[in-house]
């Protein structure tokens, strides 16, 4: 790569060894300052119960917290901080897949640092969700593929077998993965040669064996996991809005400069795909496209979460500097290649700390804030917990998992919380005893989005339904915005009409066969 498009704060080795230095410190301290996520709550949950599968998604990321927080214990730092130090190795996984595939040094390194300019990583790597894993087994994957190339060895398929086993352990996006490695081999002649050696074979009964385990839950427990996920490949109402939403929401966490040169190699890794069908180029293009292709397709119809994508930045950043090797004819088209990657690791690290900042102390006045869901959960469990001290009551019910994760994580467990439906999400736990939670008096915590609907629903579960209070969930007030982020309504409910946990996710009550 030619000094003058080298990635400014990326531009040696020594420089993005201090860059990746400084973010992972950082990062490392906002991942202790800043509270938990629902979702992330709700994993450590999982890690608290390990098992072969959870409704959502497989175990990986349940294994990973467990390991996690093995070091550090149940903090928000022992959660993530394993995650932390996976993301600066994404910068290592980057550099070997660039130079494995053009043996030129520069570019790897440029990758290196622009890997860490993006979202995906700058704010991505604080949270610790089943992409964590996967990311790192997609990498591993496609490392061990190119050596099946470069080496021309076979023993390389069986660690190709067990990244792609394992990405799938992680999240079921995989399949595309296993997608990607057919298509390479029947694209490219030179590696037809492979369909009559034993090695993918043996690599791919390798993946099978990994696979196993979670496919033998899902069969235990009626598809659960595999039909929720896979569930979302049906078509639903035509929406096409969601499309100019997954883009633009791409374009945020890859960061608009980085996104412009990702277009770009894309763009230049496909044409060699077609025109010469080089391995490398193929690698990148059937690893990346087809799976873009698909959320696409999918934004047609329904919400493309911007993190759904994050298993192919390892690819698309490599396939940003490899195609800025080879700058557009046009001239203007050069220049917005070339000042892109030139400025994209300083404007996206920039971008990134300014995210970690705002998440930390409110730096923005954003009426809607994402990052709110982080902030005042400590003090609002110990309110709902002091409430249910107050009303006698013997449990603790929530009406979404998200309430209960954060509930569990930042209380003392005592009453126990307890989700009233979606009983599948708990499978790895051991049944409440129903008949000891119906004889005491229930405090209902509930969200305030949600507390007409559950309210609506309480009458036809027990025959008395008092109000208890609200708990509201505070974070800093700045910018003329109120200091409140949302609020806890507080029933408490006794005398169950009938035995058993109630299902609160049950549809509306008939009020007109409801006995008084």
């Amino acid at each position: 790569m030619a000094p003058e498009l080298r990635p400014v704060w990326a531009g040696s080795a020594r420089a993005v060894v201090l860059l990746v230095a400084v973010l992972t410190v950082l990062r490392l301290w906002a991942a202790g300052a800043l509270g938990l996520a629902a979702d992330e709550a709700y994993y450590w949950m999982w890690s608290k119960n390990l098992s072969f599968g959870y409704f959502d998604h497989p175990p990986m990321v349940a294994v990973l917290i467990r390991a996690s927080t093995a070091v550090f214990g149940d903090t928000e730092f022992g959660i993530r901080w394993l995650s932390v130090l996976l993301g600066a190795a994404a910068s290592l996984g980057v550099w070997r897949l660039v130079w494995r595939l053009t043996g030129d040094r520069a570019a790897a390194t440029a990758g290196a640092g622009l890997v860490q300019a993006t979202l995906f990583l700058g704010a991505g790597a604080l949270l610790v969700t089943p992409d964590t894993p996967l990311v790192l087994f997609w990498t591993l994957a496609l490392l061990a593929l190119v050596e099946v190339w470069r080496t021309g060895k076979g023993v390389w398929w069986l660690a190709a077998g067990l990244s792609v086993g394992l990405a799938f352990v992680s999240k079921y996006t995989a399949v595309f993965l296993g997608l990607a490695i057919f298509l390479w081999i029947v694209l490219v002649p030179e590696l037809r040669r492979w369909l009559r050696s034993p090695w993918p074979y043996a690599g791919g009964t390798l993946c099978l064996l990994v696979m196993a385990p979670v496919l033998w839950w899902n069969i235990a427990h009626g598809g659960a996991s595999l039909t929720k996920q896979f569930g979302r490949a049906v078509p639903k109402a035509f929406d096409p809005r969601f499309v100019p939403e997954f883009i633009a929401g791409q374009a945020a966490l890859l960061t608009p400069l980085v996104g412009v040169v990702v277009l770009w190699g894309l763009w230049v890794a496909a044409r060699r795909t077609l025109r010469e069908r080089e391995p490398g180029a193929v690698l990148i293009t059937v690893s990346v496209l087809p799976l873009l292709a698909y959320f696409v397709w999918y934004g047609l119809f329904d919400r493309v979460q911007g993190n759904w994508t994050a298993c192919l930045l390892p690819a698309s950043i490599a396939v940003a500097v490899i195609g800025a090797r080879a700058l557009p004819a046009a001239p203007a088209l050069a220049a917005i290649v070339r000042v892109s990657l030139r400025w994209s690791v300083v404007t996206g690290v920039l971008l990134g700390l300014f995210v970690i900042g705002h998440a930390a102390f409110r730096l923005a006045p954003l009426a809607i804030d994402p990052t709110g869901q982080l902030h005042g959960w400590r003090a609002a469990a110990a309110a709902v917990e002091s409430a249910a001290g107050r009303t006698g009551a013997g449990t603790i019910a929530t009406a979404s998992y998200t309430t209960t994760a954060h509930l569990r994580f930042y209380g003392s467990g005592r009453p126990p919380v307890v989700q009233f439906g979606e009983r599948l999400r708990y499978a790895m736990e051991p049944e409440p005893d129903a008949a000891a939670i119906a004889s005491r008096p229930v405090l209902v915590a509930v969200e305030s989005r949600r507390e007409a609907e559950v309210v609506a629903r309480l009458g036809r579960f027990y025959r008395v339904v008092e109000p208890a209070g609200r708990v509201e969930r505070l974070w800093r007030p700045r910018f003329g915005l109120t200091d409140r982020i949302d609020s806890l309504a507080l029933y408490l409910v006794r005398e169950p009409r009938a035995p058993g946990l109630p299902d609160f996710a049950a549809p509306p009550p008939d009020r007109s066969v409801m006995a008084p």
